[in-house]
């Protein structure tokens, strides 16, 4: 079926002669389809001679091309599915954001994949990429089992290996070892015009097994390929415009700590994809040293770090600190905080040696400065700016030392901000990844009194609210990295729910979260409440990609 969605407004015609594509799409919407040789022929694909090549609706069922294996099975010819998003970029810039580093951690959906391997040497032809197909949240909640953090993650094997080049023009990659008898992507970027780049995405696969098996996966297989292509299309589009409107004239450089976890994972790759270099901090024991371009090693625990990975940096950003997620014993909580003290204070020392000091620095905090209890459970508590005082529990404590640290930074005429950080909302890790197991049982649901307020952001607001700051002198002091529509958090039960169709009616008790966190933590994590306002962050002139928690949920699940 061609799904040309209900939004779509003004409708645009483009026949290529080297690829032989007419489309159809709209400004920022997409169009699917899926072909068989056998399918009716309607405005679609036109061969060299200008006649209809077969290319219609999603034809399931009899109409699918067969024939016998060696053992008298019937089998499906190769089924093809297609996939057209029109982008308001030149050309050149669209293909040079798909050629970066960071293009495929963007690309790869959240609900589904994890890569677990990046590609060996880019687009070029036999660079290798290694994938693992399943649910990412099931790594999440493995990994805060102690002992498994580093266990491969969950799911089906997926090798693919690009395979042609033309740069400019087109790429392709074709599965080497995974689930499926066969599948290539052919990737191909037709101008139209000056300033819109028409993406074609076209997929021939096939599934092993007869042809009773093929037709009760198809439709199934390729309303999954829809959604990730959708979501392909909506981060594109977005991270495009993100540095079309920051507007910079040069490349930056940014050393990062913390680059490998959940947000930095995504912020390296929404930073190389633009061009920007990123330097990262890695820890290792012993005396802190270059271990390539742009890596550099350093032991924060012992204040070990070369202040010469920080001479030509434009900015710093210190992500690193333990996972706050998890019974809040001395050990524990000695952790926390230390992890968080130890990298601030090991950066601004070496801040202080430096001869040339980073324009500005970026510190993680959290909403958890203003402590568990900042907020009534009323729905008349009054949103909660910078200037409201911190609270008088463990997490606000530590929030209190981490942001004191980073104002000595100040001192060095270094421009501070402290990201005090609500909920990150994610289907890799924190909070919505570790619910998910209940949710998609059918258990989730209300916690407790449900009352409690919510201070959320989606993933991909965060990471770009920190390039924000790293570009916009006129922020400085504490920001709520915080989406602007706060809820409670029976509401984010029930939107969660209606997003991946489960039920949301039973209620979970208040204490069932001390069970998993203790008494401690199910007080300042699980039963927290804090209506954060975004007002900083929008008068600044951010614009977020996720204004609502349905939005938010829906792009996280390609929805």
């Amino acid at each position: 079926m061609v799904a040309f969605h209900e939004m779509m407004q003004e409708q645009h015609q483009v026949f290529d002669q080297n690829t032989g594509w007419f489309s159809v799409y709209s400004s920022g919407v997409t169009a699917s389809r899926s072909v068989t040789d056998d399918d009716r022929p309607r405005h679609g694909v036109l061969g060299p001679d200008m006649e209809p090549l077969a290319m219609a609706t999603h034809r399931r069922g009899p109409q699918v091309g067969c024939e016998l294996d060696e053992k008298g099975f019937l089998v499906t010819a190769p089924l093809k599915f297609f996939h057209s998003s029109l982008l308001n970029h030149a050309p050149k810039r669209v293909w040079d954001w798909y050629s970066s580093p960071g293009a495929l951690t963007r690309l790869t959906p959240q609900w589904l994949t994890t890569v677990v391997e990046p590609p060996t040497n880019g687009l070029q032809p036999g660079s290798r990429t290694h994938l693992v197909h399943g649910a990412p949240w099931v790594d999440a909640v493995v990994s805060m089992v102690p002992g498994l953090q580093h266990l491969t993650p969950v799911g089906t094997s997926w090798v693919a290996e690009h395979t042609t080049l033309e740069p400019g023009v087109s790429f392709t990659d074709e599965m080497v070892s995974g689930p499926l008898a066969s599948w290539e992507h052919i990737h191909r970027f037709v101008p139209s015009g000056t300033e819109e780049t028409l993406v074609c995405d076209e997929i021939t696969y096939e599934f092993p097994g007869d042809l009773r098996e093929v037709l009760r996966l198809r439709e199934e297989f390729e309303e999954q390929l829809e959604r990730v292509f959708r979501h392909r299309s909506r981060v594109v589009a977005g991270d495009l415009n993100f540095h079309t409107d920051l507007a910079l004239s040069t490349p930056l450089t940014i050393v990062i700590a913390g680059a490998s976890g959940l947000v930095g994972t995504q912020l390296v790759a929404l930073l190389t994809a633009a061009g920007h270099r990123v330097i990262r901090l890695q820890r290792r024991r012993g005396e802190s040293r270059r271990l390539d371009e742009d890596r550099f090693s350093w032991d924060p625990a012992r204040h070990q770090l070369d202040s010469e990975v920080l001479e030509d940096a434009d900015a710093v950003i210190n992500l690193a600190g333990a996972s706050i997620v998890g019974v809040m014993t001395e050990k524990h909580r000695n952790a926390i905080f230390a992890s968080r003290v130890q990298t601030n204070s090991t950066l601004v020392a070496a801040m202080k040696r430096t001869t040339r000091a980073p324009a500005s620095f970026i510190t993680a905090s959290a909403s958890g400065f203003y402590g568990h209890d900042a907020s009534p459970l009323s729905l008349v508590a009054e949103p909660i700016t910078e200037d409201h005082p911190s609270g008088d529990d463990f997490l606000a404590a530590v929030c209190r030392q981490v942001e004191g640290i980073a104002r000595e930074a100040e001192d060095l005429g270094i421009r501070t901000v402290a990201m005090r950080t609500g909920l990150v909302l994610s289907a890799r890790g924190g909070l919505l990844a570790t619910q998910l197991p209940l949710y998609f049982a059918g258990a989730g649901g209300p916690l407790g009194p449900g009352t409690m307020w919510m201070p959320w952001i989606g993933l991909d607001d965060l990471i770009q609210l920190y390039v924000w700051a790293v570009t916009h002198d006129s922020i400085t002091g504490p920001l709520n990295a915080v989406a602007p529509a706060p809820v409670q958090q029976r509401e984010f039960a029930e939107v969660l729910g209606e997003v991946i169709t489960r039920p949301t009616r039973l209620p979970t008790p208040g204490w069932a979260p001390a069970l998993v966190l203790g008494r401690q933590g199910n007080r300042e994590l699980a039963m927290a409440s804090a209506r954060l306002s975004a007002e900083k962050a929008l008068a600044s002139g951010y614009r977020f990609r996720a204004e609502t928690i349905d939005e938010a949920i829906r792009q996280i699940f390609g929805r």
